[in-house]
């Protein structure tokens, strides 16, 4: 993940402590976006060292209840995150961070998880998603 946060840092010229917080925005939003069964699911599929960063209120809160957060919550966090305020770049940099999320998710079917479901959050808050509902 440390490399994930070194390449956003130097993609889009912001401090590594930026992008790690940014990371650490987008993945909560993201786990209080999907549903409390795939939250659960996704909490153990994480790395580590992104899931670590919340408490035990947090945890059970993702685990219990589902926030109507979208796109746009989360570009305007990562704006206040970042200091991005151009709307082309804030996307793209929101895509990669939830690309890598996906990415570095390890998601073991045996568990009887779904994972369609696990990621139906990223699916909703990704700019392709939106990009089909505005047509």
């Amino acid at each position: 993940m440390q490399n994930m946060i070194g390449m956003l840092a130097q993609s889009f010229g912001i401090d590594p402590n930026i992008a790690s917080m940014a990371v650490n925005g987008a993945t909560k939003m993201f786990l209080k976006k999907s549903t409390p069964k795939a939250a659960s699911g996704l909490l153990t599929a994480l790395p580590r060292d992104i899931t670590d960063q919340f408490d035990d209120n947090d945890k059970q809160k993702f685990k219990t209840t589902q926030d109507n957060v979208n796109r746009y919550d989360l570009l305007k966090q990562l704006s206040e995150i970042t200091g991005i305020k151009d709307i082309d770049k804030l996307d793209n940099f929101a895509d990669v961070i939830l690309d890598n999320i996906k990415q570095n998710a390890r998601i073991d079917l045996t568990d009887g998880l779904d994972k369609e479901e696990l990621f139906q959050g990223l699916t909703d808050l990704s700019r392709q998603q939106q990009q089909s509902r505005q047509f």
